[in-house]
């Protein structure tokens, strides 16, 4: 039986792992997160692993505050880089496979059609930079273990864009959300499913994969806002306005959309459109 740890248990992706447990009887889980388990301990990690025998790490854990990380980079930095150093040097010790998840924001949404995995990376932030560094350190550690990028990232979990705009169009008579970036919204349950689905298929994968998922189409911030006050059906009006207006410390790419044909591919997946997503993401927050 492979013995899987889901590191960043409490977060929207965490928690959606945590959902599809019961159809995955062939894996055991141990779910754990911070502060209680701490990824910058070197000590508190080496003495887990060792009273824990774990095969599979999955890694949800991240800093993902986009604006924030522009005033707090080593912070940002200690948690999407140097931890996931930490990680790939225990991997190496004990044996463990290590799937990570990254973000569109590594490439400069400068792009005319999707990314491919293969293509260069040019964070525009804080964010993405560390996030790209921690790419780098675990691709060039010499483990076992898949990098993903995703985006968008959406569910009935946690702190994101659709519970925001959900509450936002029932209190408030008019809100603005940005119209000029282009991405593809995630279901963090389509995600979690798809990779303990991948996993089932390969678990004994070796080397450094990346990989890209997100559900199928791609929108933009208020179009996405727009799909969800049709579900909800409010009268709050939406504004679309230019990144430049929204006053964000942190650049954003423009357009940020992935190519996901290797995993879908490779694991026989057919993701569902982000707008069935949502309808699903929408019934589970009501």
């Amino acid at each position: 039986m492979n013995r899987v740890l889901v590191i960043g248990a409490h977060g929207q992706l965490g928690q959606s792992f945590r959902h599809w447990t019961p159809q995955y009887p062939n894996f055991q889980f141990f779910f754990e997160d911070l502060p209680a388990f701490d990824l910058l301990d070197r000590e508190f990690l080496r003495q887990y692993f060792e009273s824990t025998s774990i095969n599979i790490v999955i890694n949800c854990a991240a800093y993902t505050a986009v604006d924030q990380a522009e005033d707090e980079a080593e912070k940002a930095h200690l948690l999407n880089t140097e931890a996931i150093d930490l990680l790939c040097k225990l991997s190496k010790t004990f044996g463990f496979k290590l799937i990570h998840f990254s973000t569109d924001y590594v490439f400069d949404g400068t792009a005319l059609s999707p990314y491919k995995e293969e293509d260069m990376l040019n964070p525009l932030g804080v964010y993405g930079t560390t996030k790209a560094q921690g790419e780098k350190v675990m691709r060039t550690s010499g483990i076992d273990g898949w990098i993903i990028r995703t985006s968008w990232l959406f569910s009935p979990y946690g702190k994101n864009f659709v519970k925001t705009i959900f509450s936002l169009l029932q209190n408030k008579d008019e809100i603005s959300v940005v119209a000029d970036q282009t991405g593809s919204p995630t279901y963090a349950l389509d995600l979690a499913a798809s990779t303990l689905n991948a996993l089932a298929q390969n678990p004994l994968f070796e080397g450094v994969q990346v990989y890209h998922f997100t559900n199928s189409g791609h929108t933009t911030w208020h179009a996405f806002a727009t799909a969800i006050q049709q579900q909800i059906k409010t009268q709050c009006k939406i504004n679309p306005v230019k990144t430049d207006a929204s006053f964000n410390k942190a650049q954003r790419p423009k357009f940020s959309v992935l190519n996901c044909e290797k995993i879908k591919k490779e694991f026989n997946l057919n993701p569902q459109s982000w707008e069935s997503a949502l309808e699903d993401c929408i019934k589970r927050i009501k």
